[in-house]
């Protein structure tokens, strides 16, 4: 059972995703994952956008019985597991909204972002909208889990096998009311 389960029906997530910056890089025919999808809030959003070749995952099975039951039409899924069950260069673009904020650990995140590139097709998009900090940070938030807050410069040297295509930042409340700055990097797959 996931951590997430115990809080499911209890959080309401409320980063944004950079909308302008996305309908730009990421074209409308893309296949999308949306790799942490939770209850499926950004899925929806991006649905809602235009894009219609969408699948959300979640290692909370909790999280996606939610997200079953608030968008029935979305394509959400449960995985429990680090291994992706999609072939090689299956999508076009991948999207990570708060995820890797949720990974307080080095190692974990970049088995992650290993398996995320191997999935995303030569030249596709990975889109991290992640909260961080000018100094790296960990901390356990108000739901009791852990979480990283990590330095912008951190988060693009996880983009190693990527090339920035764009990396800005704002500001954002976390669920608990704390202020904190957001950074919305797009990057493309070189290899």
């Amino acid at each position: 059972m996931s951590d997430w389960d115990y809080v499911a029906e209890l959080v309401n997530f409320n980063l944004p995703i950079s909308r302008d910056a996305f309908i730009a890089t990421v074209p409308f025919e893309s296949n999308i994952l949306d790799f942490g999808c939770g209850y499926g809030r950004i899925t929806q959003e991006i649905s809602e956008l235009g894009y219609n070749k969408i699948i959300g995952i979640d290692s909370s099975q909790e999280m996606i019985n939610r997200g079953l039951s608030d968008y029935p039409k979305l394509d959400l899924r449960h995985l429990p597991t680090e291994a992706l069950p999609f072939a090689n260069d299956e999508f076009d673009a991948i999207v990570l909204c708060a995820v890797l904020t949720c990974i307080p650990n080095q190692n974990a995140r970049h088995n992650v972002l290993t398996e995320l590139n191997r999935v995303l097709k030569p030249q596709g998009i990975i889109y991290l909208a992640e909260f961080c900090s000018d100094q790296s940070i960990r901390f356990i938030s108000s739901t009791g889990l852990p979480m990283w807050h990590s330095a912008k410069e951190e988060l693009e040297r996880l983009l190693e096998d990527f090339s920035i295509v764009c990396s800005t930042q704002s500001h954002c409340p976390t669920m608990s009311g704390q202020h904190s700055k957001v950074s919305h990097i797009f990057a493309q797959k070189i290899r």
